[in-house]
């Protein structure tokens, strides 16, 4: 055996260590955990003043001159719907704007991805694998996935049972027999699962999905219009519990994933569609190809708050990746500059000034800058909104 012994915080000092050590190494310890709210606070100025050489972050008012913050992604729950090795659904939800808007996102687990069908992933690697396709997919990974089978649906809507809503297609089953039709439709809590995972003989992935766009309508619309404190049983700050009470309160966007079916079954998508369609309903994304994109900062010269979010999602539409939201140092700006701090973001920044509508894209250097391109936007997007000047 040797003449020291392991412990929490690394390696005793070995015996014969001087007498110093006893009182020394404690000092040291607590020095350093004294020192530790000073390096987090140098840390937060650096970042907050690298953009310009001064504090952004500063005011706390959000309608204040000088006011910034880091953007936080765009809520998004992947949810799968699997029985064992077999795939049934996936659907991503995203809060657009928590309580004001949100889109639901149907993509056939048929969906062809570089390493197979997204079922194919889902039995070789499980919700990773799923999740994985996803970000291959749509370019965004999702915030939070959360995997139900058909007891899961039961327990999640048997609140508001029977879900009633209005299908164009029907269910019918391998014989022929028709398991539910189409027109108006009942569904106790313990046939949604086995509905949503259905497939009538020889059908399109797509004309199966409107089945599920037609449960969704009918299942959020009774969420909203319930009155049950447990509408919606489980977690109310993540997964289903939280996505579905946020969708049901506000205005929701429901679509399938755009592709279409090869002579073998499989879903091919259309990458450049699917990305303006990701964009709409996914402003502020968790990238999946991090660094690929120019970082944004994104200031309101005007005062008017409402226009941050409107610049925000014309930006985004045109693939901007938005990283810090803000306003000017000082409003009263007539003019959009969008500057780039790196010659090799200069298309973008034409770009993104071309989705404003108006204003102009410079040169600007800025060293330590905590952005690639600073869009600062004045009273001439104003006034191209509203028609006035």
């Amino acid at each position: 055996m040797g003449d020291s012994t392991p412990g929490a915080g690394g390696a005793a000092p070995r015996k014969g260590s001087p007498r110093w050590w006893r009182w020394g190494w404690p000092l040291l310890v607590l020095g350093l955990a004294a020192a530790v709210p000073l390096l987090v606070w140098l840390g937060w100025s650096a970042i907050s003043s690298s953009s310009d050489g001064t504090e952004v972050s500063a005011p706390v008012d959000p309608a204040a001159p000088g006011y910034e913050a880091f953007v936080d992604p765009t809520p998004t729950l992947l949810l799968i719907h699997a029985n064992g090795e077999l795939l049934h659904g996936v659907t991503l939800l995203a809060l657009t704007d928590p309580g004001v808007e949100g889109a639901v996102l149907f993509i056939p687990p048929e969906t062809l991805t570089s390493g197979g069908s997204i079922s194919e992933r889902w039995v070789e690697s499980a919700s990773a694998g799923v999740a994985d396709s996803i970000a291959e997919l749509l370019d965004v990974r999702p915030g939070e996935t959360q995997v139900v089978d058909d007891g899961s649906w039961a327990a999640l809507v048997s609140a508001v049972e029977p879900i009633a809503f209005i299908s164009a297609v029907p269910l019918v089953g391998p014989d022929g027999e028709t398991r539910f039709g189409a027109g108006l439709v009942n569904l106790a809590a313990a046939d949604v699962g086995p509905y949503l995972a259905g497939r009538s003989p020889g059908e399109s992935p797509f004309d199966a999905l409107s089945r599920h766009l037609s449960f969704w309508g009918g299942w959020l619309r009774q969420v909203g219009e319930s009155t049950a404190p447990n509408v919606i049983p489980g977690e109310t700050d993540r997964g289903v519990g939280r996505f579905g009470r946020a969708l049901a309160a506000g205005e929701v966007f429901m679509s399938t994933i755009i592709g279409g079916v090869d002579d073998s079954g499989v879903v091919v998508v259309d990458p450049e569609r699917v990305g303006r369609q990701v964009r709409e309903i996914i402003p502020f994304p968790i990238s999946a190809s991090s660094g690929s994109l120019p970082r944004v900062r994104l200031l309101n010269g005007v005062g008017d708050l409402g226009l941050t979010k409107t610049a925000a999602r014309e930006l985004s539409r045109a693939g901007a990746q938005i990283t810090r939201i803000g306003n000017a140092a000082e409003f009263g700006w007539e003019t959009t500059k969008v500057a780039y701090h790196d010659v090799g973001f200069a298309a973008y920044a034409e770009a993104y000034r071309d989705a404003l509508g108006t204003g102009s894209a410079i040169a600007e250097e800025l060293p330590n800058a905590s952005a690639d391109i600073t869009v600062t936007f004045g009273a001439d997007f104003s006034h191209l909104l509203t028609g006035d000047g």
